[in-house]
């Protein structure tokens, strides 16, 4: 009887250490990312990010991607194209069209650019700016630099959320 105690005891132990050593071989499988890969920041014309000519993939420490989105880009866009319209529908919309037409490639690439910011603030659930996205899994809201919104977000991964 008393062989059979410690024979169940050893394999409880034995068990304990091999489940303790799997435990620790899971998790340093999968070490805390305290870099994310893609950055992005939602906000306006009118609520600028701090530094944002400085910011590039050294002074974020191994990032991969940068995408700042002016959402207000379409609204800036239709103030340009609807500028000075007559009253006369008909004509306003040609106007309008050969405006469209004549645009500038960086009117254009900013038009898209803001569409593709709302769409993705729509996906991740933004709802108000300025807000910086991280691996599109943790936000950062009212904060315009990027430096300490990627602080705030190390110190969450430090903490063990995901």
């Amino acid at each position: 009887m008393i062989w059979k105690t410690q024979s169940i005891r050893f394999l409880v132990l034995v068990l304990g250490v091999l489940a303790f050593f799997a435990g620790g071989v899971a998790r340093a499988a999968r070490p805390v990312e305290m870099h994310p890969h893609l950055v992005e920041v939602f906000t306006t014309t009118d609520v600028p990010i701090a530094g944002e000519a400085g910011i590039n993939r050294q002074a974020l420490s191994g990032e991969k991607e940068l995408h700042v989105y002016e959402l207000d880009g379409i609204r800036r866009t239709e103030a340009k194209l609807s500028e000075g319209l007559q009253a006369d529908p008909e004509q306003s919309k040609r106007v309008v069209l050969q405006r469209f037409q004549q645009m500038r490639e960086g009117d254009r690439t900013r038009m898209q650019r803001a569409a593709m910011g709302l769409a993705k603030a729509m996906q991740y659930g933004v709802d108000r700016y300025p807000a910086i996205v991280f691996d599109g899994q943790a936000v950062v809201y009212g904060v315009t630099d990027v430096q300490i919104a990627l602080a705030h977000y190390r110190t969450w991964r430090r903490e063990g959320k995901r």
